[in-house]
């Protein structure tokens, strides 16, 4: 290999040499043949046959040394792609050469291990019959007798079909076994962060999990993160999408909306109220209407039954 290696960059290195010549030889060539040209239409034909003499001479002189560098350059390009075969001719063999010998240490191995463990399976098969009596122990001994059997005997075709296939593959006659597929790697699914539907009685802008700028328009359906919705809902700014407003409102402003208007609100920049956290009634007892009685000051007498000792 390392002598073919040299072999093949000299060749290049030559070809580059002769590719180079070549194209300032074809570069003299056609001025030489332009000058001759020249003279054909500008010189007196009849009186200067020995200055066109001299230029088709140096033309004929040109033409051959560009020839013969194209030839060469040719020539040489062809040792470079039979040395570049004969390279990866060898390769292959190594490469061959290796698998045959890695299959057959893999073998070795096999019938290395192979042995004991059917010595062993024997002894198992002997012991666990002497406790026949036992269900357990009498399937036990037959299952491993009857794999240790199969075992046994597609061992022996095994390790010949593979014996024949480590000169195969050295000979080239059977191909180079692929190498064992490495596992995929686990995709890691990042958790998607919670959401809550709203619906917004006010336009609003927000910033979302990844920190990107959002705006919601009024009347409109928004999904925005909990903490936000909540957020929103504690001022006002939204309410549940089961309230019904919703039913009443939804898209009634169409697409009139100005992120820029000064009556957005900025539910980041919101500021928490100190007191009790204001809550949104329940649609449900709101439109029930109910009146809240005042019955502090009415007089209440209880009656208590005691046994008496």
């Amino acid at each position: 290999m390392e002598k073919l290696e040299t072999e093949l960059a000299a060749l290049r290195a030559r070809a580059e040499t002769l590719s180079s010549r070549h194209a300032a030889a074809d570069a003299a060539f056609g001025d030489a043949k332009a000058k001759l040209q020249r003279h054909h239409l500008e010189a007196d034909l009849d009186a200067d046959d020995k200055a066109r003499a001299k230029l088709e001479a140096a033309v004929a002189a040109c033409a051959m040394t560009r020839d013969g560098y194209a030839d060469a350059l040719g020539e040489v390009q062809g040792q470079i792609a039979d040395a570049a075969q004969r390279i990866a001719a060898e390769r292959a063999a190594i490469e061959r050469k290796t698998a045959s010998e890695q299959l057959a240490r893999d073998l070795d191995a096999v019938e290395l291990a192979l042995s004991p463990y059917l010595e062993s399976a024997r002894r198992l098969v002997v012991a666990l019959e002497h406790v026949h009596h036992h269900y357990e122990a009498g399937e036990m001994a037959r299952f491993v007798g009857n794999t240790s059997s199969q075992v046994e005997v597609a061992g022996a075709f095994a390790l010949q079909e593979l014996r024949g296939t480590v000169t195969a593959i050295r000979d080239g006659a059977a191909p180079i076994p692929a190498p064992k597929p490495e596992p995929a790697p686990v995709a890691m699914v990042e958790p998607v962060p919670p959401t809550q539907a709203v619906f917004m009685l006010r336009s609003a802008k927000y910033r979302d999990h990844d920190g990107r700028a959002r705006f919601v328009g009024q009347y409109e359906d928004a999904v925005m993160p909990v903490t936000t919705a909540q957020r929103a809902l504690r001022h006002g700014v939204a309410v549940s999408v089961a309230d019904p407003r919703r039913a009443q409102l939804r898209g009634a402003r169409g697409s009139d909306f100005n992120p820029n208007a000064p009556d957005v609100i900025d539910l980041d920049a919101t500021e928490e109220p100190t007191g009790a956290p204001h809550m949104e009634p329940d649609p449900v007892l709101r439109e029930a209407n109910f009146t809240v009685l005042d019955r502090s000051a009415e007089a209440r007498m209880l009656t208590i039954e005691e046994p008496r000792l």
